[in-house]
Formats: structure tokens, sequence, C-alpha cells
């Protein structure tokens, strides 16, 4: 009689669990094993009648309680890859995603021949953004900041593990952790959601700290601090980029708008929706015509 305890019937048997929570069960249930196994995608692949002990198996079994309640894969890891970077991650902090990379990209690109460049990342997180660009860039200055403590944490942890010596954190709410001083950008992926989405009852985001995401009644409370104040810690010829929700394009705008920023763009993610915009510090015109374009 075949093992019921296998590679293969595991899988099989977490996929058919999965379905019902999981947009991707097989990759999610490869994922999970390999994290009990200690192995990757390939070892599965070229083993599937290994049979697992008993501990593998029962420490299988209870991190697919977890998935099966709809604890995010990441969470229960512990880990999340972000611009090809592995990154630690737990509920202190939100799970990147990959529309942010839209973000970094633009940054990574635009300024490229600039050196030196002094940036701030306001709400850090887990630090994604502020390690992929100093990865990127490590002639870069960075300061990385969080109100939260805990979130902190972990993203000295993850520029730790990447041996990033390039990046500076501070604790303190927005523009309060980087008083006194000035940037030539200013990067953040802010708490976007309203307070009553219903968004945040579904998926992963019920496990994600509430702190991170949600901004008052429609969005906006976080991004409106950030374009009316930015332009005080800014050079002359200073840079806000801000990722927002695929609908607040318009809103959005009008805050860069209202906030006096110029040269506004607006990018747009892998599915063609408009998710980060960014303007060029209110009074920067003049400079501009003493300098070559970026």
């Amino acid at each position: 009689m075949p093992s019921l305890n296998t590679i293969n019937h595991n899988l099989n048997d977490a996929c058919q669990l999965l379905q019902t929570v999981s947009p991707s069960p097989a990759a999610d249930a490869s994922r999970l094993l390999c994290f009990v196994l200690d192995c990757n995608s390939a070892h599965l692949i070229a083993w599937p009648e290994k049979e697992l002990t008993p501990q593998q198996a029962a420490g299988f079994a209870e991190l697919l309680k977890r998935r099966l309640i709809g604890e995010p894969i990441a969470y229960i890891t512990g880990a999340r890859e972000f611009w090809s970077l592995p990154l630690k991650v737990n509920q202190d902090v939100l799970i990147p995603r990959p529309e942010t990379e839209t973000l970094v990209e633009f940054v990574v690109d635009r300024f490229a021949e600039r050196d030196g460049i002094k940036t701030a990342d306001l709400g850090t997180g887990s630090g994604a953004i502020a390690c992929a660009l100093a990865t990127e860039r490590p002639q870069w200055d960075i300061v990385a900041t969080d109100i939260s403590h805990a979130a902190l944490q972990i993203a000295r942890s993850n520029a730790n593990m990447l041996k990033l010596d390039n990046i500076r954190f501070c604790q303190g709410n927005w523009f309060e952790a980087i008083a006194g001083d000035v940037f030539d950008l200013i990067i953040s992926n802010p708490p976007y959601v309203a307070d009553d989405d219903h968004h945040l009852a579904e998926g992963d985001v019920r496990f994600e700290p509430e702190l991170a995401l949600t901004a008052g009644a429609q969005g906006l409370d976080a991004i409106q601090i950030l374009t009316r104040q930015a332009g005080d810690y800014l050079t002359a010829d200073g840079w806000l980029i801000v990722e927002h929700g695929y609908d607040q394009r318009s809103a959005v705008q009008d805050c860069f708008l209202q906030g006096g920023f110029e040269e506004i763009v607006q990018l747009t993610d892998l599915a063609s929706l408009a998710r980060v915009t960014a303007g060029r510090s209110p009074g920067s015109q003049e400079q501009a015509q003493k300098e070559p374009a970026w």
C-alpha cells in the first residue's frame, strides 16, 4: 500500500484544502512544506515519494492550520522577498508588495546620475524601500523612520542581515523623526486605506497592523501631512515620492498641487494602475533653471 506521508501526498492534500482560502493553493502548499523541510521547491519535485518524519508532518499540519484561517504565508514563514532581497517580516510590519517596487524603480532610474543623495524613507516598516535603495545606491545617505519601535527593530534587522551600512534608523511620527534636517528625496509608502474600507476585513490585510494601513475617512490623512510639510524638509530641487491606492490618483495629485509641488509625475504598476505620485519641491523652478534636468 502506498505511503500516505510522502511529499507528494502531503502537497496534494494541502492543495485541496487551500483552494478555499488561497488564490494560489499549490504555491502556498509548496512554500510551507519547503519551510518545514528547509529545502527549495526543486527538492520537492526531485523527491516526491520521500516520506516526512512524524515531526515534519506535524509541523506542516500546524502551518497549514494557520494558512487555512487566512494568515499570510509571509507571516507564517517570517520572510518575504522584495526587490530580489530576502526580508524578515512579522505582524508588526506590512508585508512588502510588488507594487511598491514601482516606487523603487522610479527612484533608481530617475536619480541614477546623482551621487551622495540624501534620502528619507518615512514610515519604513520592514525597511523594504530603504534596503532596496541602499543596495542599489550604496553611496546614498538614507534615513529610515517609523513611529513603531517594533517595526524599526525589524527594519534594522533586515539592514544588518543584508550588511547595509548606509541606512540610519530614527523613531518618530512623520517629520518629527527628521526635525531640523533637509533631504534631496523624501519617500514614503504611508497608510492610505480609508478607516471603513471593507478590504480591512478580508484576506491578508486582516493580519496586518492597522496603524500602517488606515489614514482617516478617505485614506488621505497621512498623504496630506506629507504633501503639506515635505517642502520644509526638502532641498531646493528635492522630490517627494509617495505610494497610494489605485483609486486615489486624482485626490493625491490634488494634494501635491495644493502643496505647491511642480513637475508632478504619476506612475503605474504592472497592472497599469496609478500607484505612485512624485513631485519636485515647492519653489524649485528657479533652481531647476540653473541646473540641467535629472
